[in-house]
């Protein structure tokens, strides 16, 4: 069963291009030269591998390969395309020479020192007389408020790991292995609409369930040990993200007091996001729970993530941010409490911002978490 993005099919490239160069004009810079795949993707379409884009105030140019000159050519929106023959750094500079700017900004989160010495060096032969400016998120702070068509196709792959999870209820069983388990999750995500998934599908069991980000192995399911399973699928290049834990039979005491915990810590922070709120302030809401239940230090990472064209994207939810929560930011929302030998706990959801607060866009079921009452 195929899913699409049926509500909203046109993305509005011309109003993303219009914030970006926005965005340029408060960075002083007269031209952006754009490596990032997504980026480039979020701009014009485009979804080829290969290729570079330069903006300026009145110009778009997409440059790429002749494996892409079809692809190109039909996917993009807004721009130019020109096809490299020479490779991009060179077909870069050729353009630049047509642009008529003195400040360039590079995406230099996307371009290594390597690329940059061989850039500077390509501007030097053909005469060009530029300032190499390296920018930092341009593209991605734009990116970080989501339109319509992307809070559709974030909603669709959001039902697909709704689907997933309780696929896995129906299937888990004692003595089952990790690997297994992830593997059925995965396949179920690609036959039902899923596009290659985001990261390996994460299965932990018992202790292995401390490893916040886990690789699944051979280690067996067994009963009242914490199931932890976190997945995500992409639906028109957008990704989301969930993360459950689960139990076949009663868990023990520690364990289902801090899985209390951190559904309670989830929960306060579900009902008192706000838009203006600060990161570090959304990701206390859910510490202090945890920090009062005598958790703090069981509780590595941050609150959550932006998600998007990226499974990983801005705003960052962490003490550490600098981001400010906007309405039509997408991101996760996953406290979570790990003790080093006797497992963990993690709840996610994705959840778009509105005026109101949060909505979430992944909705199965957290308050059961037991499978079964015996074994």
């Amino acid at each position: 069963m195929k899913q699409t993005n049926s509500s909203e099919t046109v993305p509005d490239y011309r109003a993303r291009l219009a914030a970006v160069r926005g965005a340029m004009v408060e960075g002083g810079i007269d031209c952006l030269l754009v490596c990032s795949r997504e980026n480039i993707r979020y701009l014009f379409g485009f979804t080829g591998s290969s290729g570079w884009a330069l903006i300026t105030e009145s110009s778009a140019v997409l440059m790429t390969d002749s494996r892409y000159d079809e692809q190109a050519r039909t996917e993009t929106t807004g721009c130019e395309v020109c096809i490299s023959t020479k490779g991009l750094t060179e077909t870069a500079a050729q353009q630049l020479h047509k642009c008529h700017v003195k400040r360039v900004g590079y995406e230099s989160d996307s371009m290594t020192v390597a690329t940059l010495h061989t850039l500077e060096s390509t501007l030097r032969e053909n005469g060009l007389d530029l300032v190499l400016t390296p920018t930092q998120q341009i593209v991605e702070r734009v990116r970080s408020v989501k339109d319509r068509y992307e809070i559709a196709a974030i909603s669709a792959a959001s039902r697909l790991v709704d689907g997933a999870i309780d696929h896995a209820r129906s299937i888990i069983r004692a003595d089952m292995t990790e690997q297994t388990l992830a593997w059925e999750i995965e396949r179920w995500l690609r036959e039902h609409g899923s596009g290659p998934v985001p990261f390996p599908v994460i299965v932990a069991a018992g202790p292995h369930c401390a490893h916040p980000h886990a690789v699944s192995g051979d280690n067996r399911l067994a009963c009242g040990e914490p199931i932890l399973i976190d997945i995500g699928a992409v639906i028109d290049g957008y990704c989301s993200d969930l993360s459950r834990t689960l139990f076949i039979g009663q868990p023990n005491d520690t364990i289902r007091r801090v899985y209390e915990t951190v559904l309670e810590a989830q929960e306060t922070a579900l009902c008192r996001v706000r838009a203006g709120m600060s990161a570090p302030e959304a990701d206390r809401l859910a510490r202090n729970v945890i920090a009062q239940a005598g958790y703090a230090d069981s509780f590595g990472h941050g609150l959550g993530h932006g998600v998007g064209l990226a499974i990983h994207e801005r705003p960052t939810v962490s003490s550490l941010s600098t981001d400010i929560l906007r309405k039509g930011m997408v991101f996760t929302i996953e406290p979570g409490i790990y003790l080093r030998g006797l497992g963990g706990v993690r709840i996610e959801d994705t959840v778009v911002l509105r005026e109101s607060g949060v909505q979430l866009l992944t909705h199965t079921d957290k308050r059961n978490p037991v499978l079964c009452a015996t074994c």
